[in-house]
């Protein structure tokens, strides 16, 4: 009996011991790769904490106090004491690259000591001899070091031609749980000296020596889950050895695959497995964190919601792979430019957020806005391709905008909203009127389209008199839009609307033909249609214009096109040939809100007008100001010199009247004489053949 137990046993040790080998050796292989990506990724955090400082320090506008004039060394102290508080610095000194003679000193109390002597150090080992004599060589640098006390981001920056500025910014206790979050290192701290375990990274002073270490607790669960599958494969091969050994190998790869899985499940639950950066949930989560604290503060809390501008363009045109590159080279240059408590997470698709948990006023938000907008303006350089894009940003700051993370969210996003309607590639802080403008424009953004096609717009004509004898010369067609349940649209609101959501071509053909067909009833008279930039420059106006005319059987020189300088801006040349174009069919132009631009003399000059029309601003502010009324009355020259009609709106009162009559005006428009009526009230003043500028204006007619 003993005889057959000696191999069994043998056989089942060989089994067992076969295994822990296997085992060993793969927990092994995963505790090395999971311990060095630890430590890379530690080590980059720490050199993007540097590289902002350095970055902060370099855009700091109080930079120029330290070497204006002849400041006194206590002057000097002031400014480094203001940019401690600015930049969260601990300590500053400014030395002289000549002879590294100190010129100023600021600092909290209790390191400057320490700090001073580590900056010194560097100065003493700087030194370098010239023809001129001791000069200082220390240029731009940014490391993370240790001065005996505590661990810190330490930068030396240049300033001016003869100044060397030390700055220190300490790697704190919230420094280290921001960094333990985002990289998934739990109980990250700093102990003294150079440790010995393995989930350590010692920080060397100048020396070289390392005399502190940033350590965190291992997270070691798949050495774990394989010690358990060792025992259980040692309980198993004791039943069954070779069956226990075919089993175990197989479960051994199954369930690394397993962990596999579930340890990237786990990282991209909080992180953006693109960038890196931490993702919507973790942000919101953040977020919600700070401003559960935020009563009980005495700053403010700031989000910056940030869209890229043309990023769809980049993927069409150079491939997604070009614009995740972009994605991921956009979030390093945002990086450092942030302080080391802000966070930057990536929302999804091109959408970015920063959260800034100590903003002490809207300034801090806005210059760092202004910072990334200059830094996205750079190219972006993809396998050697000048990629070029903009990001438009949306800022709220709480608790005024906001008291809870949804609020304050929906309030940067409305300032998101706005700041693409303006333009794109800017920045827009939250307003709270802002709400009531967005519900607006999404009830014509929503509604307006169904109004065209429905016809519930309508067309009101304001007469144009001559100015001598006050009878009717011509109209201006004004739409409107009567909502059946809000009532009275203003015009700025929907027209302004159609022009951003694309209906404004639609709206500008719908006005015209609605002009022309009421112009059949008026053969004699001209009926002025504005016209806006975006549907001018409709490659097919010219023949839409011609078409209207052919549906609506009336004379060309029956249309007078009131366009704006913004027409003419974007293709001077486009413009002058669809002019042309137009001149040759007899219709009239006219340069309408004349002397509100930059270049008006230059439109009169290369462009064939018919007429100008004089703002009415300038007529609200003629009895207020001289300026104004001599500016009217050389417009007026001007066009009559060079064979233009003159027609000025706004006209109220008779002593406008007198005026603009005086200096020569043809045409005046105004609530004087008219204010805007339907076709059908027009049709009565027409009939009655009179001077309407004598009769009281509440009988001419209504809104």
């Amino acid at each position: 009996m003993s005889i057959w137990l000696i191999p069994i046993a043998l056989l089942v040790l060989s089994v067992v011991g076969s295994i822990a080998l296997v085992a060993h050796s793969a927990a092994t292989r995963q505790l090395s790769v999971e311990l060095e990506r630890e430590k890379h990724q530690l080590t980059q955090s720490f050199h993007y904490e540097a590289e902002g400082l350095l970055g902060v320090l370099s855009r700091d506008e109080g930079l120029g106090d330290l070497v204006s004039g002849n400041q006194t060394r206590a002057e000097r102290e002031r400014s480094l004491q203001n940019l401690l508080l600015r930049q969260d610095l601990d300590y500053a000194i400014l030395v002289s690259r000549l002879d590294g003679v100190t010129l100023a000193e600021a600092g909290e109390a209790d390191v400057i000591p320490q700090r001073a002597r580590a900056a010194l150090d560097l100065v003493d080992n700087s030194r370098m001899r010239g023809s001129e004599g001791a000069t200082i060589g220390i240029g731009r640098d940014a490391r993370v070091m240790q001065d005996g006390t505590g661990l810190l981001t330490f930068a030396t920056l240049p300033v001016g031609r003869n100044f060397v500025l030390i700055a220190t910014r300490p790697i704190n206790t919230l420094t280290l749980r921001r960094l333990a979050t985002m990289l998934a290192l739990p109980n990250l701290r700093v102990v003294p000296g150079r440790s010995p375990l393995e989930t350590s990274l010692p920080i060397a002073g100048q020396d070289g020596r390392a005399v502190m270490s940033v350590i965190w607790d291992p997270v070691r669960e798949a050495a774990d889950i394989l010690r358990e599958l060792a025992l259980f494969g040692l309980i198993g091969t004791c039943v069954v050895a070779t069956v226990g050994v075919l089993l175990f190998r197989r479960i051994r790869r199954s369930t690394e695959e397993l962990l596999h899985r579930e340890a990237q499940a786990s990282h991209e639950a909080r992180h953006d497995a693109l960038s890196g950066l931490p993702n919507r949930t973790a942000f919101i989560d953040a977020l919600k964190e700070n401003m559960e604290h935020l009563p009980h503060l005495d700053h403010s809390l700031a989000v910056l919601l940030l869209d890229l501008d043309k990023f769809k363009d980049v993927n069409d045109t150079y491939g997604h792979a070009a614009g995740d590159c972009v994605l991921v080279e956009f979030g390093a240059r945002v990086r450092p430019l942030l302080r080391q408590t802000d966070v930057l997470a990536r929302l999804g698709g091109d959408e970015f957020a920063v959260l800034l948990p100590s903003a002490r006023s809207h300034l801090d938000a806005t210059r760092l806005a202004q910072a990334i907008l200059d830094a996205t303006g750079r190219a972006f350089v993809v396998d050697g391709i000048d990629i070029r894009i903009g990001v438009t940003i949306g800022i709220a700051i709480g608790p005024g905008d906001g008291t809870d993370s949804a609020t304050l969210l929906r309030a940067a996003d409305t300032a998101l909203y706005r700041a693409k309607n303006d333009g794109r590639n800017r920045f827009n802080l939250y307003e709270h009127r802002m709400n009531e403008q967005e519900r607006m424009r999404k009830l014509v953004d929503d509604e307006l389209r169904g109004a065209i096609e429905r016809n519930e717009l309508t067309l009101v004509y304001q007469p144009q008199v001559h100015a001598d004898t006050g009878r009717i010369a011509s109209v201006e067609a004004l739409v409107r839009w009567r909502h059946p349940v809000h009532g009275m649209i203003p015009p700025t609101t929907f027209i302004a609307a159609a022009e951003e959501r694309g209906l404004i071509v639609p709206l500008g053909e719908w006005v015209m033909r609605r002009a022309m067909r009421d112009a059949a009833r008026w053969p004699k008279l001209r009926v002025g249609v504005n016209v806006s930039a975006v549907q001018f420059r409709q490659k097919d106006f010219v023949t839409s214009v011609m078409r209207v005319l052919k549906e609506c059987a009336v004379q060309s020189l029956q249309l007078e096109l009131e366009l704006t300088e913004g027409v003419l801006v974007e293709d001077a040349d486009q413009a002058q040939a669809a002019m042309m174009e137009l001149r040759a069919l007899g219709v009239k132009l006219a340069l309408d809100d004349f002397g509100t631009g930059y270049s008006s003399l230059i439109y009169l000059r290369r462009f064939a007008f018919d007429k100008i029309k004089i703002d009415k601003s300038f007529l609200e502010q003629m009895e207020a100001t001289g300026e104004s009324a001599i500016l009217v009355h050389s417009v007026v020259h001007l066009g009559r010199a060079l064979g233009l009609e003159v027609t000025a709106e706004g006209v109220e009162t008779e002593e406008q009247r007198r005026f603009l009559q005086a200096v020569g005006c043809h045409l005046l428009q105004g609530y004087l004489f008219s204010k805007p009526v339907p076709a059908e009230q027009l049709d009565e003043l027409l009939r009655s053949e009179g001077d309407i500028s004598r009769l009281p204006p509440r009988q001419i007619g209504a809104a």
